[in-house]
């Protein structure tokens, strides 16, 4: 885990129109980790997602990105580093599959070849030509889902935001989709926060637990680690405890002879 942090967040105050807020006094995003942010809805795990990707501006915010404050970062370097698969999205209406993909694609300057990019995610991720001939206002909310997914996984950016990663996913494509992230982010280092209702699910992949309640930060712990369960430590033979438990002098059994 990278000293510098990736991102860097004080102080950051968001205010929403139904009343709730969030309320984040202090935390750290690492370069190349998978973070998962689980909570209830309302919660404040979208809000939270939002402000990473500068949908929203909050009302108050300390806000550093590689070790600079994160409003100097310019649009096209926004751009090309950072992806984000929303909850919500509203497809082109005439577009293809294909050619939602090689459009998206080609706005990225560090991918030199658009269409050897879309032949290699949908390797990956299993995308049929019957799919990319389809168009994206007549995918199914599975299908639609999975495309934006494959879109942000092959955008290859240095940080990926997915909001609720488990939304209109079976279990054996939610599995599938895990593998592909875990590779992506050991091999290529990309940076992830991943939301979702269900933080078991990301158990095997994220590195970082976080726990949001009513727009605050509850908890921030290891997947292996359950909040409020202590570490086992080892005993200390000499110390006057672990006499007193196990030094007991064994009981004396009489024998009696017939």
């Amino acid at each position: 885990m990278s000293k510098i942090p990736l991102f860097s967040l004080k102080g950051v105050e968001y205010n929403l129109n139904n009343g709730n807020t969030l309320i984040v006094k202090k935390f750290e995003i690492h370069k190349g980790v998978i973070y998962g942010i689980g909570g209830k809805p309302g919660a404040g795990k979208t809000v939270l997602l939002n402000v990473l990707a500068r949908n929203i501006k909050p009302s108050k915010s300390d806000i550093e990105y590689d070790g600079k404050p994160y409003r100097q970062l310019s649009s096209n370097d926004y751009k090309n580093q950072f992806s984000i698969v929303p909850q919500e999205f509203k497809p082109p209406y005439f577009a293809t599959v294909r050619d939602y993909f090689l459009k998206t694609f080609s706005k990225y300057s560090h991918i030199d070849n658009a269409q050897k990019r879309l032949d290699s995610i949908c390797r990956k991720m299993d995308i049929s030509d019957d799919i990319l001939n389809l168009k994206m206002k007549h995918l199914s909310p599975g299908q639609l889902r999975w495309v934006l997914l494959a879109i942000g996984v092959g955008s290859d950016t240095k940080v990926l935001l997915i909001d609720e990663i488990e939304q209109h996913l079976p279990t054996d494509q939610l599995n599938s989709l895990l593998k592909v992230l875990h590779k992506k982010c050991n091999y290529d280092g990309v940076t992830m926060v991943i939301t979702t209702q269900k933080i078991e699910i990301l158990k095997k992949i994220a590195s970082i637990f976080v726990n949001l309640e009513s727009g605050k930060i509850t908890s921030v712990r290891s997947p292996n680690k359950k909040p409020g369960r202590r570490p086992n430590r080892p005993y200390n033979k000499d110390s006057s405890s672990f006499k007193k438990r196990y030094n007991k002098p064994k009981p004396t059994v009489n024998s009696t002879s017939n």
